[in-house]
């Protein structure tokens, strides 16, 4: 199963490499960092998570769907500066907060009010020009540069530099580690699989429950931030991350690409928020 890119994998990282081959005999066995967390309190109640500057292994050969695959390819060294991203994704209450102050509209399934027990769900139905929305008002609000994640920002919050397959280590996803493949049958509560489905920077629900849209336009690897695609003018398609509560395993993995018109909101969609200057 090309030859080729897994020299290139077992070179550029053999603990991937060896998942590959042999997953059943690879685990996770780097201790994750102490979290790193801020609090702003003003206008809403939000945690940040510090991911530090450097490098990690961006991409992946490990997909066994050839157009997952084609999206992932290859696998190459990406260098990220320091910046801060949420260790949730947005609330339907946080979300709430923003649509009062601003008048924005509000979510499709609302219907006026916060659907009764999903207060501190992921907001859905969102777009990703109503995400972007959120963040200047937040910008504005706190007096801080808030925006979306880059895409490899999003990746490297999710996995670390240790070439995890999944936020936390390489082994499959199942009901204690996050919310997906319909087990739970629709979104849940942030933080429900915390602290065991975490990220090695301590981000919770970056695999599962909801898509997560990056400010990436969605574009060939290798990924260079200068390229163009961070621009925010462009109409075409952006980069969600993460899977959601109905994606199988495959599609949950730290490297697994999607993308949709910006315009489009689902009940699948939500995101997190950024905050630092752009790569």
């Amino acid at each position: 199963f090309f030859p080729e890119l897994l020299a290139e994998l077992k070179q550029a990282n053999p603990r991937q490499y060896a998942h590959y081959l042999e997953p059943e005999e690879v685990g996770d066995k780097s201790a994750p960092p102490t979290p790193e967390i801020v609090t702003i309190s003003h206008p809403i109640s939000l945690l940040l998570v510090r991911v530090p500057a450097g490098e990690f292994q961006m991409g992946s050969v490990v997909a066994r769907d050839k157009d997952a695959l084609d999206r992932e390819l290859p696998p190459h060294t990406v260098h990220v500066p320091e910046f801060y991203i949420g260790k949730y994704p947005v609330t339907n209450i946080q979300y709430r907060i923003f649509v009062q102050a601003t008048g924005h509209r509000t979510p499709d399934h609302w219907r006026g009010t916060i659907p009764a027990g999903k207060e501190n769900h992921p907001v859905v139905y969102v777009t990703w020009r109503d995400a972007l929305a959120f963040c200047v008002w937040l910008s504005r609000e706190v007096g801080q540069p808030f925006r979306l994640p880059t895409e490899a920002e999003w990746e490297k919050a999710a996995r670390g530099t240790d070439g995890r397959i999944y936020p936390w280590g390489d082994e499959p996803p199942d009901e204690s580690l996050c919310n997906f493949g319909e087990n739970a049958g629709d979104t849940t509560t942030i933080g429900r699989y915390s602290p065991q489905g975490d990220s090695p920077y301590g981000c919770a629900d970056m695999a599962g429950n909801v898509w997560e849209w990056c400010q990436s336009l969605r574009r060939p690897y290798p990924y260079q931030a200068g390229d163009g695609r961070e621009g925010l003018e462009a109409d075409s398609r952006r980069v969600l991350r993460g899977g959601s509560w109905r994606s199988s395993a495959p599609y949950v993995r730290c490297a697994y690409r999607y993308a949709r018109d910006p315009c489009i909101g689902l009940d699948l969609n939500g995101f997190r928020v950024a905050r630092g200057p752009l790569p």
